[in-house]
Order: C-alpha cells, then structure tokens, then sequence
C-alpha cells in the first residue's frame, strides 16, 4: 500500500513510520522534514503538498495524520487567539486533509486522525485541548457515513506517551504513559481494518 503520513517525524509519526515502512511505501510528510513539507495549518499548504505528491505517485492508499498542535494553559490565560490557534491548526487542519482526500485516495482508501486522551481525561491546562479533541471526535463519526468513493475515517486518541513525559510529565501527573510502539499499532488497525467512524482509545 501507499500511505501518507503526515507528522511522520514527531514522536507517534516516526514511530508509525518505523511499524509499516517494512510492509509498505510510506510517504513522510513534515512541517520542516520529510519527502514533502505541509503546513496543516495553512489550506493552500495541504493542497500544494497533496498534489506534488499525487503528481509524483498518483493516488494512495491511505492517509495517516499524526499533527496538530493546541495551547496548554489555564482558562482564564487562554485568548481567543490562542483558542483560534487550537482548533485552526489540529482541529480545522484534519478536518481540511479530509475535506480533499477524496481526490488523492483510491476509492476504499482510509484517512486516520489523531487527538488525545484530553477529550475525556481532564487536567489543569488542557480545556483547549479537550474542546479541540472532542471536536474532532464528533466529525469522525459525523462524516463517516457521508464520505465518497467509500472512504472509511477513522481517529487514534492515545494517552500521553512514555517519549514524551520529560516534555508533558507535569502537565501529566498520575497518567500512566504508553510506549509510541503500542500506539502505533492502532494505525495499522485503523489503516488495514474495515472499521469506520472509530475512535481507537489507547491507554
């Protein structure tokens, strides 16, 4: 198979590289590195690097986003500037790659989102989060039954990850972490499965 990933040097990106890169042609894609650059952000940006790559290797398989980024802060420091960036970049931004999947996967092909446990465990700095999170967790299983050329969707919502408890352990305090390997493995459920309108929680 021929699968985009995008966010594919982050820590869940890699490692889903490293669990499917044996099995099939991965296609990485990053904000600064990778085989292609996307800014998910940024709808002109996701179009442009989608097309370079469909112009390249034609349509693909599967579409794997591993990005988006949120504020964590506490909610009377949040602006709505920084609630804008929220749900502008993680939210809106997978929204936009599903939005124009359909002209760059085959018919039956599969996209996967990415959220986070925040969307039902809470804590002190994460109310943009759990709001972004659970926005996108109503749109997956929204959109499954409308999307075209029968596309399935799908989300993986992990805890906070073992890598990244030197970065998030404080924000994270009495979470048990996973390893991204575990993690990973939900990827090629979501990809290789026939489930639609999922929502993979791993903790």
């Amino acid at each position: 198979m021929k699968i985009i990933i995008i966010g594919a040097t982050g820590t869940i990106g890699s490692s889903v590289v490293k669990t499917m890169q044996e099995q099939h042609q991965i296609i990485q894609v990053g904000l600064n590195h990778g085989d292609y650059k996307m800014d998910i952000g940024d709808e002109q940006s996701i179009i442009s690097a989608l097309d370079a790559i469909k112009a390249d290797h034609g349509k693909v398989d599967a579409l794997i986003s591993t990005t988006g980024k949120v504020k964590f802060a506490e909610f009377a420091d949040l602006s709505a500037e920084d609630w804008h960036y929220g749900f502008n970049n993680k939210a809106m931004g997978q929204i936009n790659l599903v939005r124009h999947a359909k002209d760059y996967l085959v018919s039956g092909g599969s996209i996967t989102l990415t959220t986070g446990v925040l969307s039902d465990e809470h804590i002190l700095k994460g109310v943009s989060a759990a709001a972004v999170n659970g926005a996108i967790h109503s749109f997956v299983t929204g959109v499954a039954p409308l999307l075209p050329n029968n596309l399935r969707i799908n989300c993986v919502s992990p805890t906070v990850l073992e890598e990244s408890m030197p970065v998030y352990g404080d924000f994270f305090v009495g979470f048990v972490p996973v390893p991204a390997k575990k993690v990973a493995q939900y990827y090629v459920r979501s990809v290789m499965g026939i489930g639609s309108g999922q929502i993979f929680k791993v903790s």
